[in-house]
This record gives structure tokens, sequence and C-alpha cells, in this order.
């Protein structure tokens, strides 16, 4: 009988996938041909690995306080529904710990603030170096639970007035950001409905801004109602895609709503 993988194997484990193997695994079967001959170019890239592990000495130039992870590549395609060895991966250089971190500890900055601020530089750095973080890496690089993660993003979206690149904004991992969600994660930004009609591209009417700002209202009203996503579906008369993309953005924002909603444990985002 087939074992069924817990939560956090099937949001943790990808991030094992991210590595130099699956990199050059990626090159071999894209750019040389090896399509065809996976096995192949797998134990060749095993060998070449063994290879330069036995005949070139590692030579750190990190500094102190950085950190070398692999990101997703911000290569302007989408990369849903794929196993994480399947993605193309580039690594990124991430300022954990700043000399700046250390003095605003020293002066009395709460931990709450640094935590944000550095969610924030982690994401920002990364983009800038071509790649992407899920809330996951964000988690695991912090020691931190996803849903705090989220939490910490939304709050930081909302002072800052902006979206922070993190994947499922930058590469969303539904099959299409509607514009219907594309308000919504504007609206969870702090933006009101006339600036979002000027952010969307191509630009909508502020009457249709509004209704679907409050499509999303009444998904998140029902939600913190305890309504199940069926319930929702029905009584919104809303398809399944877009309110598992709505489910996804509440996740994101207020994950708190969705530990409480019983019918959404133990993936909230997920529905059939």
């Amino acid at each position: 009988m087939m074992r069924h993988r817990t939560r956090r194997e099937r949001d943790y484990g990808p991030l094992r996938d991210k590595t130099l193997t699956n990199v050059l695994r990626q090159l071999f079967i894209t750019e040389f041909g090896y399509d065809n001959k996976v096995l192949f170019a797998e134990a060749m890239i095993e060998r070449i690995l063994a290879t330069i592990e036995a005949f070139i000495q590692p030579r750190s130039q990190l500094k102190p306080g950085q950190v070398v992870w692999m990101a997703v590549a911000h290569d302007g395609r989408k990369h849903a529904y794929k196993a994480m060895k399947d993605i193309p991966l580039v690594p990124v250089v991430l300022d954990l710990v700043t000399d700046e971190d250390l003095q605003a500890l020293a002066q009395g900055t709460s931990f709450l603030n640094l935590r944000r601020r550095r969610l924030a530089r982690l994401l920002d750095q990364a983009l800038a170096q071509g790649g992407v973080l899920a809330q996951t890496d964000l988690a695991a690089l912090t020691l931190t639970s996803e849903q705090q993660v989220g939490s910490d993003i939304a709050q930081v979206q909302r002072t800052e007035r902006r979206s922070l690149p993190y994947r499922g904004t930058v590469q969303d991992l539904g099959p299409t950001l509607s514009h219907k969600v594309q308000v919504a994660r504007l609206l969870e930004a702090g933006y009101l409905e006339p600036e979002i009609c000027r952010r969307l591209s191509p630009t909508h009417s502020l009457r249709s801004v509004e209704h679907y700002a409050q499509l999303y209202k009444n998904v998140l009203k029902l939600l913190e109602q305890g309504f199940a996503p069926a319930e929702i579906s029905s009584i919104l008369s809303l398809n399944r895609s877009l309110l598992n993309q709505y489910i996804h953005v509440v996740k994101e924002h207020h994950p708190e709503v969705l530990n409480r909603n019983g019918h959404l444990q133990p993936q909230p985002e997920i529905f059939t």
C-alpha cells in the first residue's frame, strides 16, 4: 500500500532537490540532447562531480553572515506542476545576517521588525541575481514556520505598499494568474481600487476592479465563517480553479483563517 506523504514532506522535501547535480542534469537534458538518455547523463554527472571534488579544493568567497542558496531561475517561464529536479535553478548569495542587522539589534530594534526586514532583503537579493525564492525557501533558511513567513510577508507588503518578489507572485503557481487574482494580491498589498486599475495590464475599469475586489472579500469572509470550498463555490457561483487561486492568496496573507477552517486541513489550497 502506497504511503501518503505528510504536508511537511510535500512542502519541504522538494528543497532537497535544489542541488548542483540537478542543475547539471537539466543542462545535459535541455542543452546536449540527453532527454532520451537520462540514466547515462546521470552517470556522467556523478563522475564529473567526483572528479571535481577530487581535484579542486573548495575556496569560499562568502562574507560572514552570507549563504549560498539554490533558487528557481527567473527566466520568464512558469514552472508549475514540475518536480524541483526538473526546474532550472541558479545559485544566489544571500545576506542572512548583516552588520546592519547586528547594529540594529544592539540599538534595541525588535526581533519581529528585523525578521520581516530580512525576509524582504532575501527576496530582493535573489531576484537581483536571477532567481526567485518560495515561502518554503524562506522558512528553511530562517527556521521559521511557513505560516509565520506568509504572515510576515503580508505585513511587509501592507507596510511598504508593494508586492514582494516571492515565487507565488513572480512565477504564479496557478495555471494562469487571472486579473481577478491580481486584484486580490494588490488589494492585500494595500492598494485601493483606483490605483489597482492603473497597475493592471491592460488597465481595467474601476467598476470591474471593484467587482473583483468584492468577490475576493466574499471568499475571505466565507472562509472565516468556516464554509467548505465546495459550499463557497456554490454560493458565489465560482469555478473551482479560481477559488483555489483565491485560497492560495488567503494562505499567504491570512494563514490563521485557514488554520481555523476545519474543511481546509491538512492542505488548504487544493481540493478536487
